[in-house]
């Protein structure tokens, strides 16, 4: 009768190193999914706040909570009707200054080119030179009326689900109050979540598979 053969199979402890490495990505996981550090949140925040630029009263909000908004969607409006008056009036200071600065600068340029002005030209200079510097006191107040006039609108910093509105028509605010927060939705971490739970799954499937073949 022939002798039986004896197949011999060399352990392998493939497995439980392979078991070791998910482990750890399973930890790593978890520990970004749930608890997070500052430096995680800083990059992606669990909520954004939509932050209110400018003091003002509450003309309109655009949004409910439960929308689905995008980033730079103006959510907020101020009442901005006296804003919008003194930047007309500013626009057209500032092109009447305009216009005065290009006749004296025209006028001294013409003066110059006649050897006889002298004093005249000598006038003429200094009468542009002021107002050129009125035409630029006027183009920095249109500049920053027009920067008040368009904090007037609290926008969306990122896209997201509004998860909160904390104004209303005719609400008083100040610059850095909150008026909404926003769940910017990052799949940042589903994907930690579903990691570990797939890490998991494969730790308990591959130390079964090491336990059975030893």
């Amino acid at each position: 009768m022939p002798a039986k053969r004896k197949y011999n199979v060399k352990a392998s402890n493939d497995f439980l190193v392979l078991a070791g490495i998910f482990f750890f990505l399973g930890i790593w996981a978890v520990k970004d999914a749930w608890y997070p550090s500052a430096k995680v949140l800083k990059k992606h925040p669990l909520e954004v706040a939509a932050i209110v630029e400018t003091d003002g009263s509450v003309e309109k909000v655009h949004v409910d909570t439960g929308d689905t908004i995008s980033e730079e969607q103006v959510l907020i409006s101020l009442r901005s009707d006296r804003l919008a008056l003194q930047f007309e009036e500013a626009k057209d200071a500032y092109t009447a200054a305009k216009k005065k600065f290009a006749m004296l600068d025209m006028a001294a340029k013409d003066a110059g080119k006649n050897v006889d002005s002298g004093k005249d030209s000598e006038d003429l200079n200094a009468s542009a030179a002021e107002a050129e510097a009125q035409m630029e006191k006027a183009l920095d107040k249109v500049t920053k009326l027009r920067v008040t006039m368009d904090a007037t609108e609290v926008r969306a910093p990122s896209k997201g689900i509004v998860k909160g509105i904390y104004v209303g028509t005719h609400t008083m605010v100040k610059k850095g109050d909150t008026a909404i927060i926003i769940d910017p939705k990052d799949h940042f971490y589903l994907f930690n979540k579903s990691l570990a739970i797939f890490s998991g799954f494969i730790v308990v499937v591959f130390l079964a598979v090491h336990i059975v073949s030893r």
